[in-house]
């Protein structure tokens, strides 16, 4: 049975799902577009300056895309099975409960994770082909972190609104993921929330709790 549900997954991503790779791929397009700008127009010392005092955040779009991503691998998931009852009947089969209800996530979160991975990999090579020393790398990549933290959280959040059945519950949980994906978006240079990161992570490990009750609610009939 879990084979089944797993390979439903699979039907449901062969073909939208890959859109989210491929917008994560674009942002690490953008970062090293904007690099490679800012090398041939203003030359190594101006790039040199951005990175190391300026501290710019350069890869805006890449640290966007992660929580779309995240939105995106949700909704191609779970809306099909939120309509016309699927996901009640899911919820009815003779597997565990959590296992019909969290087999779409940790497919989606898995290729979301690769992809995420992948791509701060590729970032940190782009540096690396720029000159840039280690010591400077891991600090740029690691401020990418809580973006792919907050696609995690955009997962579920959009994964419990749309299982949820009452409007007024989906708003919220909306509001306050997107609330809580953009405080973990927010950069104050790199490498800024690295020891905290934790801390944030174990905060986020709630959100798998909406998407919990909206299933228990749909299984009841409330």
């Amino acid at each position: 049975m879990l084979r089944a549900l797993l390979y439903k997954e699979w039907i449901k991503l062969r073909y939208a799902g890959w859109l989210a790779p491929a917008a994560i791929l674009l942002g690490l397009g953008d970062a090293w577009l904007k690099l490679r700008g800012v090398r041939n127009n203003h030359g190594p010392v101006d790039l040199w300056n951005m990175l190391l005092f300026k501290q710019t955040i350069f890869f805006e779009t890449l640290l966007l895309t992660l929580p779309l991503a995240g939105v995106w691998l949700a909704a191609v998931q779970y809306r099909p099975e939120c309509a016309g009852r699927r996901l009640r009947l899911a919820l009815h089969l003779p597997v565990p409960h959590r296992t019909a209800l969290y087999a779409p996530a940790a497919v989606g979160l898995a290729l979301l994770t690769l992809a995420g991975g992948l791509a701060l990999g590729g970032f940190a090579l782009i540096l690396c082909v720029y000159g840039m020393p280690a010591e400077l790398v891991a600090p740029i990549v690691r401020t990418a972190l809580p973006a792919l933290l907050a696609g995690h959280v955009a997962y579920f959040a959009t994964a419990a609104a749309l299982a949820d059945t009452r409007m007024i519950r989906r708003c919220v949980i909306g509001c306050a993921g997107l609330a809580y994906a953009l405080l973990l978006l927010k950069t104050y240079g790199y490498d800024a929330m690295t020891g905290s990161l934790g801390w944030y992570a174990l905060a986020s490990l709630p959100w798998i709790l909406p998407l919990e009750a909206a299933a228990l609610r749909l299984k009841e009939g409330a």
